[in-house]
């Protein structure tokens, strides 16, 4: 994977705290960064996807009440020959 070199500004309370995690981790802020950005990446996909999920099965919802309100003066006519 091709890598790019970008220039990035962080509060100073922020930088100092990649750079004690990174310590921690024997790592480098860039992989740590890197880390960080896929993660929230993952996330907001995630996050989009249960929205569009959601959305759906509102949709779906709506659609089967529907089907259920059209369907219930047949249910009630054949519920009469049931024993």
């Amino acid at each position: 994977m091709p890598f790019e070199h970008l220039n990035i500004t962080l509060p100073v309370q922020l930088r100092e705290a990649l750079d004690d995690e990174a310590r921690r981790e024997h790592t480098k802020r860039s992989t740590l960064i890197q880390r960080a950005v896929a993660l929230y990446i993952r996330v907001a996909e995630k996050t989009r996807l249960k929205e569009l999920l959601k959305e759906g099965y509102l949709e779906m919802a709506v659609e089967a009440k529907a089907v259920t309100h059209a369907f219930r003066a047949l249910d009630r006519e054949s519920l009469k020959y049931v024993d």
